[in-house]
Protein backbone atom coordinates (compact mmCIF):
# COMPACT_ATOMS: atom_id res chain seq x y z
CA UNK A 1 0.00 0.00 0.00
CA UNK A 2 1.52 3.72 -1.04
CA UNK A 3 2.08 5.84 1.80
CA UNK A 4 -0.36 8.27 1.03
CA UNK A 5 -3.06 5.56 1.24
CA UNK A 6 -1.74 4.41 4.81
CA UNK A 7 -2.20 8.32 5.86
CA UNK A 8 -5.59 8.34 3.89
CA UNK A 9 -6.68 5.41 5.95
CA UNK A 10 -5.15 6.55 9.07
CA UNK A 11 -6.69 10.17 8.58
CA UNK A 12 -10.49 8.17 7.46
CA UNK A 13 -10.43 6.14 11.03
CA UNK A 14 -9.88 9.81 13.18
CA UNK A 15 -12.30 11.61 11.77
CA UNK A 16 -14.93 8.75 11.60
CA UNK A 17 -17.53 10.47 13.39
CA UNK A 18 -17.69 13.63 11.71
CA UNK A 19 -17.44 11.37 8.17
CA UNK A 20 -20.86 9.50 9.70
CA UNK A 21 -22.36 12.78 10.39
CA UNK A 22 -21.71 13.87 6.57
CA UNK A 23 -22.94 10.94 5.25
CA UNK A 24 -25.95 11.56 7.20
CA UNK A 25 -26.65 14.49 6.46
CA UNK A 26 -25.80 13.97 2.88
CA UNK A 27 -28.62 11.51 2.52
CA UNK A 28 -31.39 13.34 4.22
CA UNK A 29 -30.29 16.24 1.58
CA UNK A 30 -30.63 14.05 -1.24
CA UNK A 31 -33.86 12.40 0.05
CA UNK A 32 -35.14 15.75 0.30
CA UNK A 33 -34.56 16.80 -2.84
CA UNK A 34 -37.33 14.56 -4.20
CA UNK A 35 -39.57 17.22 -2.28
CA UNK A 36 -39.49 19.57 -4.89
CA UNK A 37 -40.40 16.99 -7.82
CA UNK A 38 -42.99 15.56 -6.03
CA UNK A 39 -44.53 18.97 -5.26
CA UNK A 40 -44.50 19.94 -9.22
CA UNK A 41 -45.88 16.59 -9.63
CA UNK A 42 -48.92 16.31 -7.28
CA UNK A 43 -49.37 20.25 -8.26
CA UNK A 44 -49.97 20.01 -11.80
CA UNK A 45 -51.49 16.14 -11.59
CA UNK A 46 -54.03 16.88 -8.51
CA UNK A 47 -54.30 20.46 -7.65
CA UNK A 48 -54.75 21.75 -10.93
CA UNK A 49 -57.28 19.42 -12.31
CA UNK A 50 -59.29 19.44 -8.69
CA UNK A 51 -58.54 23.13 -8.13
CA UNK A 52 -58.16 22.50 -4.56
CA UNK A 53 -56.96 25.86 -2.84
CA UNK A 54 -56.78 24.06 0.54
CA UNK A 55 -54.71 20.87 -1.06
CA UNK A 56 -52.30 23.48 -2.77
CA UNK A 57 -51.83 25.09 0.82
CA UNK A 58 -50.93 22.01 2.47
CA UNK A 59 -48.59 21.10 0.10
CA UNK A 60 -46.46 24.53 -0.15
CA UNK A 61 -46.55 24.06 3.81
CA UNK A 62 -45.29 20.73 3.79
CA UNK A 63 -42.34 22.06 1.52
CA UNK A 64 -41.93 24.86 3.13
CA UNK A 65 -41.06 22.73 5.96
CA UNK A 66 -38.96 19.69 4.20
CA UNK A 67 -36.64 23.27 3.00
CA UNK A 68 -35.90 24.19 6.56
CA UNK A 69 -34.69 20.94 7.23
CA UNK A 70 -33.13 20.64 4.08
CA UNK A 71 -31.49 24.03 4.99
CA UNK A 72 -30.58 22.64 8.51
CA UNK A 73 -28.81 19.63 7.12
CA UNK A 74 -26.75 21.67 4.90
CA UNK A 75 -25.41 23.76 7.22
CA UNK A 76 -24.56 20.75 9.73
CA UNK A 77 -22.89 19.16 6.81
CA UNK A 78 -20.96 21.82 5.60
CA UNK A 79 -19.92 22.73 9.22
CA UNK A 80 -18.72 18.99 9.64
CA UNK A 81 -16.64 19.43 6.40
CA UNK A 82 -15.08 22.42 7.44
CA UNK A 83 -13.98 20.97 11.27
CA UNK A 84 -12.98 18.14 9.72
CA UNK A 85 -10.76 20.52 7.02
CA UNK A 86 -9.38 22.07 10.03
CA UNK A 87 -9.00 18.88 12.47
CA UNK A 88 -6.58 17.80 9.51
CA UNK A 89 -4.78 20.73 8.91
CA UNK A 90 -3.85 21.29 12.66
CA UNK A 91 -2.64 17.82 12.47
CA UNK A 92 -0.49 18.10 9.98
CA UNK A 93 0.84 21.08 10.19
CA UNK A 94 4.07 20.30 12.80
CA UNK A 95 4.83 17.18 10.78
CA UNK A 96 4.81 19.48 7.46
CA UNK A 97 6.77 22.64 9.07
CA UNK A 98 9.10 19.91 10.22
CA UNK A 99 9.83 18.60 6.95
CA UNK A 100 10.12 21.73 5.28
CA UNK A 101 12.59 23.04 7.70
CA UNK A 102 14.51 19.60 7.89
CA UNK A 103 14.52 18.76 4.11
CA UNK A 104 16.87 21.59 3.02
CA UNK A 105 19.20 20.10 6.04
CA UNK A 106 19.04 16.25 5.07
CA UNK A 107 18.29 16.36 1.40
CA UNK A 108 19.66 19.71 0.38
CA UNK A 109 17.81 23.01 -0.84
CA UNK A 110 15.11 22.36 -3.89
CA UNK A 111 15.24 24.76 -6.57
CA UNK A 112 11.85 26.18 -5.31
CA UNK A 113 11.43 28.52 -2.48
CA UNK A 114 11.10 25.44 -0.14
CA UNK A 115 7.61 26.26 0.94
CA UNK A 116 6.01 23.36 -1.90
CA UNK A 117 4.58 21.15 1.34
CA UNK A 118 3.15 24.89 3.02
CA UNK A 119 1.29 25.34 0.08
CA UNK A 120 -0.16 21.89 -0.75
CA UNK A 121 -1.29 21.86 3.10
CA UNK A 122 -2.82 25.20 2.07
CA UNK A 123 -4.88 23.17 -0.91
CA UNK A 124 -5.81 20.46 1.27
CA UNK A 125 -7.45 22.64 3.66
CA UNK A 126 -9.29 25.17 0.42
CA UNK A 127 -10.66 21.80 -1.28
CA UNK A 128 -12.23 20.01 2.32
CA UNK A 129 -13.35 22.92 3.15
CA UNK A 130 -15.06 23.88 0.12
CA UNK A 131 -17.07 22.88 -2.16
CA UNK A 132 -15.75 20.05 -4.22
CA UNK A 133 -16.30 17.21 -0.85
CA UNK A 134 -19.94 17.85 -1.69
CA UNK A 135 -19.78 17.56 -5.35
CA UNK A 136 -17.84 13.90 -4.54
CA UNK A 137 -20.37 12.81 -1.40
CA UNK A 138 -23.45 13.63 -3.92
CA UNK A 139 -22.32 11.72 -7.29
CA UNK A 140 -23.43 8.41 -6.00
CA UNK A 141 -26.76 9.68 -5.51
CA UNK A 142 -26.70 10.42 -9.84
CA UNK A 143 -27.55 6.58 -10.07
CA UNK A 144 -30.40 6.86 -7.65
CA UNK A 145 -31.78 9.85 -9.56
CA UNK A 146 -31.53 7.72 -12.68
CA UNK A 147 -33.72 4.79 -11.27
CA UNK A 148 -36.45 7.60 -10.61
CA UNK A 149 -36.04 8.69 -13.83
CA UNK A 150 -36.42 4.95 -15.51
CA UNK A 151 -39.18 4.49 -12.88
CA UNK A 152 -40.83 7.31 -14.80
CA UNK A 153 -40.58 6.35 -18.12
CA UNK A 154 -37.44 4.81 -20.30
CA UNK A 155 -37.24 7.13 -22.65
CA UNK A 156 -36.49 9.62 -19.99
CA UNK A 157 -34.11 7.42 -18.31
CA UNK A 158 -32.37 6.79 -21.35
CA UNK A 159 -31.74 10.02 -22.49
CA UNK A 160 -30.45 11.39 -18.69
CA UNK A 161 -28.03 8.78 -18.91
CA UNK A 162 -26.50 9.43 -22.10
CA UNK A 163 -26.17 12.99 -20.68
CA UNK A 164 -24.62 11.64 -17.11
CA UNK A 165 -22.26 9.68 -19.64
CA UNK A 166 -21.26 13.09 -21.77
CA UNK A 167 -20.49 14.88 -18.96
CA UNK A 168 -18.49 11.96 -17.25
CA UNK A 169 -16.37 12.08 -20.32
CA UNK A 170 -15.45 15.75 -19.90
CA UNK A 171 -14.75 15.26 -16.20
CA UNK A 172 -11.98 11.87 -17.64
CA UNK A 173 -11.11 14.42 -20.23
CA UNK A 174 -10.38 17.21 -17.82
CA UNK A 175 -8.65 15.07 -15.56
CA UNK A 176 -6.14 14.10 -18.04
CA UNK A 177 -5.37 17.87 -19.03
CA UNK A 178 -5.29 19.43 -15.30
CA UNK A 179 -3.08 16.61 -13.50
CA UNK A 180 0.44 17.31 -15.49
CA UNK A 181 -0.64 20.96 -15.44
CA UNK A 182 -1.73 21.38 -11.70
CA UNK A 183 2.02 19.68 -11.34
CA UNK A 184 3.89 21.87 -13.80
CA UNK A 185 2.14 24.75 -12.29
CA UNK A 186 3.70 24.23 -8.83
CA UNK A 187 7.17 23.60 -9.90
CA UNK A 188 7.08 27.11 -11.37
CA UNK A 189 5.48 28.70 -8.57
CA UNK A 190 8.03 27.34 -6.24
CA UNK A 191 10.77 28.39 -8.90
CA UNK A 192 9.18 31.86 -9.49
CA UNK A 193 9.03 32.98 -5.69
CA UNK A 194 12.21 31.46 -5.44
CA UNK A 195 13.90 33.75 -7.89
CA UNK A 196 11.69 36.71 -6.08
CA UNK A 197 13.19 35.91 -2.74
CA UNK A 198 16.62 35.74 -3.75
CA UNK A 199 16.24 39.48 -5.78
CA UNK A 200 14.85 40.81 -2.43
CA UNK A 201 18.29 40.05 -0.44
CA UNK A 202 20.13 41.22 -3.03
CA UNK A 203 18.60 44.87 -3.38
CA UNK A 204 20.93 46.39 -1.55
CA UNK A 205 23.50 45.43 -3.81
CA UNK A 206 21.83 45.42 -7.20
CA UNK A 207 20.48 48.99 -6.47
CA UNK A 208 24.65 49.99 -5.73
CA UNK A 209 25.79 48.08 -8.59
CA UNK A 210 23.17 49.13 -11.32
CA UNK A 211 21.71 45.45 -11.59
CA UNK A 212 17.84 45.77 -10.84
CA UNK A 213 16.86 46.35 -14.39
CA UNK A 214 19.04 43.02 -15.51
CA UNK A 215 17.85 41.09 -12.09
CA UNK A 216 14.28 42.13 -13.66
CA UNK A 217 15.20 40.86 -17.24
CA UNK A 218 16.92 37.25 -15.82
CA UNK A 219 13.49 36.62 -13.42
CA UNK A 220 11.11 37.50 -16.42
CA UNK A 221 11.32 34.12 -17.56
CA UNK A 222 9.86 32.70 -14.55
CA UNK A 223 6.92 35.53 -14.42
CA UNK A 224 6.10 34.15 -18.30
CA UNK A 225 6.71 30.67 -17.64
CA UNK A 226 3.89 31.14 -14.51
CA UNK A 227 1.65 33.16 -16.90
CA UNK A 228 1.52 30.71 -19.52
CA UNK A 229 0.90 27.97 -16.89
CA UNK A 230 -1.87 29.27 -15.15
CA UNK A 231 -3.52 30.47 -18.17
CA UNK A 232 -3.35 26.80 -19.48
CA UNK A 233 -5.02 25.40 -16.57
CA UNK A 234 -7.55 28.11 -15.96
CA UNK A 235 -8.00 27.99 -20.28
CA UNK A 236 -8.58 23.88 -19.41
CA UNK A 237 -10.99 24.40 -16.72
CA UNK A 238 -13.08 27.11 -18.09
CA UNK A 239 -13.47 26.01 -20.93
CA UNK A 240 -14.36 22.44 -20.04
CA UNK A 241 -16.53 23.68 -17.34
CA UNK A 242 -18.42 25.62 -19.61
CA UNK A 243 -18.87 23.17 -21.92
CA UNK A 244 -20.21 20.61 -19.18
CA UNK A 245 -22.36 23.54 -18.16
CA UNK A 246 -24.20 24.36 -21.28
CA UNK A 247 -24.61 20.65 -22.16
CA UNK A 248 -26.77 20.35 -18.52
CA UNK A 249 -28.43 23.22 -19.96
CA UNK A 250 -29.07 21.33 -23.20
CA UNK A 251 -29.91 18.13 -21.64
CA UNK A 252 -32.46 19.87 -19.19
CA UNK A 253 -34.40 20.97 -22.21
CA UNK A 254 -33.98 17.70 -24.32
CA UNK A 255 -35.45 16.36 -21.48
CA UNK A 256 -38.19 18.52 -21.06
CA UNK A 257 -39.29 18.03 -25.29
CA UNK A 258 -38.56 13.97 -24.61
CA UNK A 259 -41.41 14.55 -21.82
CA UNK A 260 -43.48 16.69 -24.30
CA UNK A 261 -43.45 13.90 -26.91
CA UNK A 262 -44.44 11.04 -24.07
CA UNK A 263 -47.38 13.78 -22.49
CA UNK A 264 -48.59 14.33 -26.59
CA UNK A 265 -48.38 10.17 -27.11
CA UNK A 266 -50.34 9.89 -23.37
CA UNK A 267 -47.78 7.94 -22.22
CA UNK A 268 -47.02 10.93 -19.58
CA UNK A 269 -48.82 13.56 -17.52
CA UNK A 270 -47.63 17.39 -17.40
CA UNK A 271 -46.62 17.05 -14.07
CA UNK A 272 -44.07 14.35 -15.29
CA UNK A 273 -42.32 16.55 -17.86
CA UNK A 274 -41.37 19.46 -14.99
CA UNK A 275 -41.09 16.18 -12.09
CA UNK A 276 -38.30 14.75 -14.51
CA UNK A 277 -36.54 17.86 -15.39
CA UNK A 278 -36.01 18.93 -12.07
CA UNK A 279 -34.78 15.45 -11.35
CA UNK A 280 -31.96 15.34 -14.78
CA UNK A 281 -30.97 19.29 -13.02
CA UNK A 282 -30.56 17.21 -9.58
CA UNK A 283 -28.80 14.24 -11.27
CA UNK A 284 -26.14 16.31 -13.24
CA UNK A 285 -25.57 19.02 -11.01
CA UNK A 286 -23.04 16.64 -8.73
CA UNK A 287 -21.18 16.08 -12.16
CA UNK A 288 -21.16 19.84 -12.76
CA UNK A 289 -19.77 20.21 -9.67
CA UNK A 290 -17.38 18.06 -9.84
CA UNK A 291 -16.15 19.47 -12.90
CA UNK A 292 -16.17 22.98 -11.61
CA UNK A 293 -14.03 21.89 -8.58
CA UNK A 294 -11.57 19.35 -10.38
CA UNK A 295 -8.42 21.39 -10.16
CA UNK A 296 -8.94 21.89 -6.47
CA UNK A 297 -9.54 17.95 -6.45
CA UNK A 298 -6.52 17.71 -8.12
CA UNK A 299 -4.18 20.09 -6.15
CA UNK A 300 -5.54 18.79 -3.22
CA UNK A 301 -4.71 14.82 -4.00
CA UNK A 302 -1.31 15.74 -5.32
CA UNK A 303 0.12 17.67 -2.61
CA UNK A 304 -1.68 14.89 -0.57
CA UNK A 305 0.50 12.42 -1.49
CA UNK A 306 3.96 14.68 -1.70
CA UNK A 307 2.83 15.39 2.01
CA UNK A 308 2.78 11.85 3.08
CA UNK A 309 6.35 11.20 1.30
CA UNK A 310 7.24 14.57 2.91
CA UNK A 311 6.08 12.92 6.36
CA UNK A 312 7.26 9.59 5.67
CA UNK A 313 10.87 10.90 4.92
CA UNK A 314 11.40 13.59 7.44
CA UNK A 315 9.78 12.02 10.37
CA UNK A 316 10.46 13.68 13.76
CA UNK A 317 12.47 11.22 16.36
CA UNK A 318 9.94 10.15 18.65
CA UNK A 319 10.54 11.46 22.01
CA UNK A 320 12.56 9.66 23.79
CA UNK A 321 11.68 8.18 27.64
CA UNK A 322 14.75 8.81 29.52
CA UNK A 323 16.09 12.10 30.20
CA UNK A 324 20.42 12.39 30.01
CA UNK A 325 22.07 14.86 32.49
CA UNK A 326 23.23 18.21 31.12
CA UNK A 327 26.76 17.48 29.50
CA UNK A 328 29.50 18.48 31.60
CA UNK A 329 32.91 16.65 30.79
CA UNK A 330 33.38 15.98 26.80
CA UNK A 331 33.24 16.68 23.38
CA UNK A 332 34.52 14.01 20.95
CA UNK A 333 34.47 13.76 17.65
CA UNK A 334 35.58 10.38 16.07
CA UNK A 335 36.11 9.81 12.56
CA UNK A 336 33.32 12.36 10.68
CA UNK A 337 33.50 12.08 7.38
CA UNK A 338 30.18 14.85 6.16
CA UNK A 339 29.49 15.68 2.22
CA UNK A 340 26.58 18.32 2.12
CA UNK A 341 22.82 17.37 1.84
CA UNK A 342 21.69 16.09 -1.16
CA UNK A 343 25.33 15.21 -2.28
CA UNK A 344 27.84 12.74 -2.92
CA UNK A 345 30.83 14.84 -2.71
CA UNK A 346 32.42 14.48 0.81
CA UNK A 347 33.23 18.16 2.54
CA UNK A 348 35.04 17.03 5.64
CA UNK A 349 37.38 13.42 5.88
CA UNK A 350 38.42 11.53 8.96
CA UNK A 351 38.25 14.53 11.75
CA UNK A 352 39.59 13.20 15.18
CA UNK A 353 39.60 15.05 18.38
CA UNK A 354 38.37 15.00 21.79
CA UNK A 355 37.56 18.16 23.90
CA UNK A 356 37.41 18.58 27.62
CA UNK A 357 35.86 21.31 29.76
CA UNK A 358 37.80 24.65 29.68
CA UNK A 359 39.43 24.31 26.32
CA UNK A 360 39.26 26.43 23.32
CA UNK A 361 39.94 25.22 20.13
CA UNK A 362 40.59 28.07 16.96
CA UNK A 363 39.88 26.02 13.66
CA UNK A 364 42.02 27.40 11.14
CA UNK A 365 42.74 26.98 7.16
CA UNK A 366 41.86 27.95 3.86
CA UNK A 367 38.17 29.43 2.73
CA UNK A 368 36.36 26.36 1.41
CA UNK A 369 38.58 24.03 3.73
CA UNK A 370 35.39 22.40 5.22
CA UNK A 371 35.67 24.51 8.57
CA UNK A 372 32.18 25.60 8.43
CA UNK A 373 31.36 21.73 7.28
CA UNK A 374 33.15 20.77 10.91
CA UNK A 375 30.90 23.04 13.33
CA UNK A 376 27.96 21.60 11.35
CA UNK A 377 28.33 18.45 12.02
CA UNK A 378 29.53 19.06 15.76
CA UNK A 379 26.19 20.71 16.05
CA UNK A 380 23.74 18.50 14.36
CA UNK A 381 23.01 20.36 11.97
CA UNK A 382 24.39 18.19 9.05
CA UNK A 383 24.53 14.10 9.81
CA UNK A 384 28.04 12.63 9.19
CA UNK A 385 27.64 9.95 6.82
CA UNK A 386 30.04 8.04 8.97
CA UNK A 387 31.58 8.71 12.38
CA UNK A 388 29.95 10.38 15.20
CA UNK A 389 29.93 13.24 17.91
CA UNK A 390 29.78 12.30 21.15
CA UNK A 391 29.02 14.49 24.39
CA UNK A 392 29.65 12.70 27.75
CA UNK A 393 29.85 9.67 25.46
CA UNK A 394 26.46 9.83 24.35
CA UNK A 395 25.64 10.99 20.44
CA UNK A 396 23.56 13.90 19.30
CA UNK A 397 20.42 11.77 18.56
CA UNK A 398 20.40 10.18 22.12
CA UNK A 399 18.70 14.09 23.53
CA UNK A 400 15.94 15.72 22.35
CA UNK A 401 16.22 17.95 19.45
CA UNK A 402 14.90 21.26 21.42
CA UNK A 403 16.65 20.18 24.99
CA UNK A 404 20.28 19.19 22.69
CA UNK A 405 19.78 23.02 21.67
CA UNK A 406 19.82 24.39 24.90
CA UNK A 407 23.42 23.17 25.75
CA UNK A 408 24.75 24.62 22.42
CA UNK A 409 25.71 28.36 21.49
CA UNK A 410 25.86 28.97 18.07
CA UNK A 411 27.17 32.29 15.70
CA UNK A 412 26.95 31.73 12.24
CA UNK A 413 28.83 33.70 9.34
CA UNK A 414 25.69 35.45 9.08
CA UNK A 415 23.55 36.16 11.81
CA UNK A 416 19.94 36.10 11.27
CA UNK A 417 17.50 37.76 14.39
CA UNK A 418 14.14 36.96 13.88
CA UNK A 419 10.49 39.29 13.78
CA UNK A 420 10.29 40.42 17.46
CA UNK A 421 12.18 42.50 20.68
CA UNK A 422 15.76 42.39 20.58
CA UNK A 423 15.07 39.99 24.31
CA UNK A 424 12.73 38.04 22.61
CA UNK A 425 15.96 37.40 20.17
CA UNK A 426 18.71 37.26 22.84
CA UNK A 427 16.18 34.60 25.15
CA UNK A 428 16.00 32.56 22.05
CA UNK A 429 11.73 33.17 22.25
CA UNK A 430 11.65 30.90 25.22
CA UNK A 431 8.59 31.84 27.13
CA UNK A 432 10.18 30.99 30.07
CA UNK A 433 12.91 33.33 29.88
CA UNK A 434 13.68 35.27 33.14
CA UNK A 435 14.70 39.16 32.78
CA UNK A 436 17.84 38.29 34.75
CA UNK A 437 19.11 35.73 32.56
CA UNK A 438 18.68 38.18 29.25
CA UNK A 439 20.53 40.52 30.98
CA UNK A 440 23.16 38.34 31.79
CA UNK A 441 23.56 36.84 28.23
CA UNK A 442 23.99 40.37 27.30
CA UNK A 443 26.19 41.54 30.20
CA UNK A 444 28.67 38.37 28.88
CA UNK A 445 28.28 39.42 25.20
CA UNK A 446 29.30 43.37 26.23
CA UNK A 447 26.31 44.37 24.80
CA UNK A 448 24.09 45.46 27.71
CA UNK A 449 24.79 49.31 27.31
CA UNK A 450 24.27 49.03 23.54
CA UNK A 451 20.76 48.04 24.39
CA UNK A 452 19.91 50.41 26.97
CA UNK A 453 20.72 53.24 24.98
CA UNK A 454 17.97 51.98 21.84
CA UNK A 455 15.01 54.15 22.52
CA UNK A 456 13.55 50.68 24.10
CA UNK A 457 16.00 49.23 25.20
CA UNK A 458 15.36 45.35 25.26
CA UNK A 459 11.78 45.97 24.23
CA UNK A 460 13.17 47.25 20.80
CA UNK A 461 11.44 46.04 18.00
CA UNK A 462 13.40 44.26 15.34
CA UNK A 463 12.54 42.62 11.62
CA UNK A 464 13.42 39.79 10.64
CA UNK A 465 16.41 41.34 8.39
CA UNK A 466 17.07 43.43 11.13
CA UNK A 467 18.37 46.49 9.01
CA UNK A 468 17.36 48.58 12.38
CA UNK A 469 21.02 47.49 13.84
CA UNK A 470 24.55 48.05 12.66
CA UNK A 471 25.96 44.56 10.54
CA UNK A 472 28.15 44.90 14.24
CA UNK A 473 24.71 44.99 16.67
CA UNK A 474 23.94 42.50 14.64
CA UNK A 475 26.65 39.99 15.41
CA UNK A 476 26.71 40.73 18.76
CA UNK A 477 23.11 40.27 19.81
CA UNK A 478 24.10 37.15 17.83
CA UNK A 479 26.74 36.55 20.43
CA UNK A 480 24.36 37.23 23.15
CA UNK A 481 21.79 34.88 22.03
CA UNK A 482 24.03 32.72 21.88
CA UNK A 483 25.18 32.64 25.59
CA UNK A 484 21.79 32.68 26.95
CA UNK A 485 21.42 30.03 29.55
CA UNK A 486 24.94 29.45 30.12
CA UNK A 487 25.50 26.79 26.89
CA UNK A 488 27.98 23.78 27.38
CA UNK A 489 29.26 24.05 24.13
CA UNK A 490 29.81 27.26 22.11
CA UNK A 491 30.40 27.60 18.56
CA UNK A 492 31.70 30.63 17.01
CA UNK A 493 31.78 30.87 13.03
CA UNK A 494 33.74 33.87 12.09
CA UNK A 495 31.54 35.47 15.20
CA UNK A 496 34.07 38.66 14.70
CA UNK A 497 33.71 39.51 10.68
CA UNK A 498 31.70 43.09 11.62
CA UNK A 499 33.47 43.67 15.11
CA UNK A 500 35.37 47.19 15.84
CA UNK A 501 37.91 46.68 18.75
CA UNK A 502 35.34 47.22 21.44
CA UNK A 503 33.73 44.34 20.10
CA UNK A 504 36.64 42.18 19.58
CA UNK A 505 37.58 42.97 23.63
CA UNK A 506 34.22 41.62 23.93
CA UNK A 507 34.35 38.64 22.22
CA UNK A 508 37.65 37.38 23.92
CA UNK A 509 36.18 38.39 27.53
CA UNK A 510 33.11 35.84 26.51
CA UNK A 511 35.14 33.21 25.55
CA UNK A 512 37.50 33.77 28.69
CA UNK A 513 33.67 33.34 31.18
CA UNK A 514 32.84 30.31 29.03
CA UNK A 515 36.10 28.67 29.92
CA UNK A 516 36.00 29.65 33.11
CA UNK A 517 32.87 28.51 34.43
CA UNK A 518 33.60 25.05 32.58
CA UNK A 519 32.62 25.27 28.96
CA UNK A 520 33.79 24.36 25.47
CA UNK A 521 34.35 26.90 22.76
CA UNK A 522 34.97 26.55 19.05
CA UNK A 523 36.30 29.22 16.70
CA UNK A 524 36.41 29.58 13.04
CA UNK A 525 38.49 32.62 12.51
CA UNK A 526 40.72 34.06 9.66
CA UNK A 527 41.74 36.97 11.94
CA UNK A 528 44.93 36.15 14.33
CA UNK A 529 43.87 38.66 17.27
CA UNK A 530 41.10 35.73 18.13
CA UNK A 531 44.32 33.41 18.32
CA UNK A 532 44.66 34.67 22.16
CA UNK A 533 41.75 32.80 23.98
CA UNK A 534 42.74 29.48 22.25
CA UNK A 535 44.18 26.84 24.42
CA UNK A 536 43.63 24.08 21.12
CA UNK A 537 44.54 24.67 17.77
CA UNK A 538 43.39 22.99 14.71
CA UNK A 539 44.62 23.40 10.91
CA UNK A 540 42.00 21.82 8.25
CA UNK A 541 43.44 21.87 4.32
CA UNK A 542 40.97 20.12 1.65
CA UNK A 543 38.53 18.69 4.03
CA UNK A 544 41.05 16.89 6.48
CA UNK A 545 42.60 18.02 9.69
CA UNK A 546 46.36 18.20 8.69
CA UNK A 547 47.12 19.20 12.89
CA UNK A 548 46.03 19.54 16.04
CA UNK A 549 47.05 19.91 19.54
CA UNK A 550 48.24 22.77 21.88
CA UNK A 551 48.32 26.01 20.17
CA UNK A 552 52.00 26.53 20.73
CA UNK A 553 52.53 23.14 19.70
CA UNK A 554 51.04 23.67 16.56
CA UNK A 555 52.33 26.95 15.59
CA UNK A 556 56.06 26.09 16.53
CA UNK A 557 55.74 22.79 14.11
CA UNK A 558 53.67 25.44 11.60
CA UNK A 559 56.16 28.19 11.90
CA UNK A 560 58.84 25.47 11.41
CA UNK A 561 56.70 24.01 8.44
CA UNK A 562 56.76 27.51 6.88
CA UNK A 563 60.57 27.95 7.34
CA UNK A 564 61.63 24.51 5.92
CA UNK A 565 59.20 24.62 3.03
CA UNK A 566 58.89 28.40 2.68
CA UNK A 567 55.11 28.12 1.92
CA UNK A 568 52.21 30.15 2.85
CA UNK A 569 50.47 29.06 6.38
CA UNK A 570 47.23 28.18 4.09
CA UNK A 571 49.14 25.65 1.90
CA UNK A 572 49.55 23.40 4.62
CA UNK A 573 48.46 19.58 3.57
CA UNK A 574 49.37 16.13 5.03
CA UNK A 575 51.20 14.02 2.82
CA UNK A 576 49.08 10.88 3.19
CA UNK A 577 45.57 10.92 2.14
CA UNK A 578 42.58 9.98 3.52
CA UNK A 579 41.11 7.17 1.79
CA UNK A 580 37.25 8.46 1.28
CA UNK A 581 33.98 6.02 2.00
CA UNK A 582 31.09 6.18 -0.58
CA UNK A 583 28.73 8.79 0.28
Amino acid sequence: MSVDRQFMRLFVARYRSGLVLVAIASVMLNVLVFAGSAYMLLVYDSVLPSRSVPTLIGLFGMLLLVYAFQSVFEAIRNEALLGIANGVHDDLFEAVHYATVTRPLRAGADKGDGLQFTRDLDSIHTFLAGQGPVALIDLPWVITFMIVLFALHWWLGVTALVGVVVMATIAIISNRRTQAGSRELANITGRRSAAALSEIRFAESALAMGMQERLVARTASWETNFIDAQSYLSRTVSRLGGASKAFRMLLQSLILSVGALLVIDGKASGGVILASSVLSGRALAPVDQAIANWRGLVAARTGWGRIAQAIATFRKPPARGVTLERPSSELSVRDIWVAPPGTQRFTLSGISFTLTPGQVLAVIGPSAAGKTTLVRAILGIWKPNRGEVRLDGATLDQWEPETLGGYFGYVPQTVDLVDGTIGQNIARFDPDATSQGIVAAARAAGIHEVILALPDGYETPVSAGAVELSAGQRQRVGLARALYGDPFLLVLDEANSNLDTAGDTALANAVAGVRARGGIVIMITHRPATLGPSTHLAVINGGRMVDFGPREEVMQRMQAQQTANQVPQGALDSSTPAKEPTA
